[in-house]
């Protein structure tokens, strides 16, 4: 009876014993769960402050090139401003107007059918004399410019002896430079045909500045 009673005992300890292993292990369980979301949450925040990063880097290297475009296109705009208000200025000191003949067989725009950088405008003052302003573009930023005066014979042929050549150099800011390099040029201009087409060639004693240009409307 005695080992009946001392086995019963013993069975009743070790379950007892198993019971709170079991309720003490059970606790353990949610650590690793909640040890896992903590680690998916960092790597979660981890990637997206990468692509905010990236993002953001991404939109600077953007700012820096639109910024760079805008400041490049904002000179050559400058430059152009500044070349087309010295060429205007220049036609005004050498005293160019517009023509006041409607039907002016001479006056007006013409440019080398080879070269569209190089021009001649031919402007009628007062019905028998000219001013006539020769242009060539020879750099982004410089052009060389030709200013006569004179009136067409009967034979269509402007001869002259008062031709001023200059080179202008053109600035960013507006600002333009002037050098002259030679005054009192002689030459002629005069009416020439090519083909079916008419236009203007240019004669320069000095240094052959028009030798093969073909100036046509």
């Amino acid at each position: 009876m005695k080992k009946r009673f001392v086995f019963a005992l013993i069975m009743t300890m070790a379950l007892c014993s198993c019971g709170e292993e079991e309720v003490h292990q059970k606790p353990n369980r949610p650590s690793s769960a909640v040890t896992t979301t903590a680690a998916s949450a960092e790597a979660t925040t981890a990637a997206s402050q990468e692509e905010a990063a990236a993002t953001t880097t991404a939109a600077a290297d953007t700012a820096a090139e639109t910024t760079t475009t805008a400041a490049e296109a904002a000179t050559e705009t400058a430059v152009t401003e500044a070349v087309s208000a010295a060429n205007d200025a220049a036609a005004d000191a050498a005293g160019s107007h517009a023509s006041l003949v409607t039907d002016d067989p001479f006056a007006g725009l013409y440019v080398d059918e080879n070269n569209g950088l190089f021009s001649m405008t031919i402007d009628n003052v007062n019905g028998t004399d000219y001013n006539v302003k020769i242009s060539r573009k020879t750099a982004e930023n410089q052009s060389t410019q030709w200013y006569i005066t004179g009136a067409f014979d009967g034979r269509a042929v402007l001869h002259y002896n008062n031709c001023s050549k200059s080179i202008l150099t053109y600035s960013v800011d507006g600002s333009v430079a002037s050098e002259t390099v030679y005054t009192g040029g002689t030459g002629y201009i005069s009416i020439s045909e090519r083909g079916d087409a008419t236009g203007m060639v240019w004669s320069d004693d000095v240094d052959n500045a028009g030798s093969g240009a073909f100036f046509i409307k």
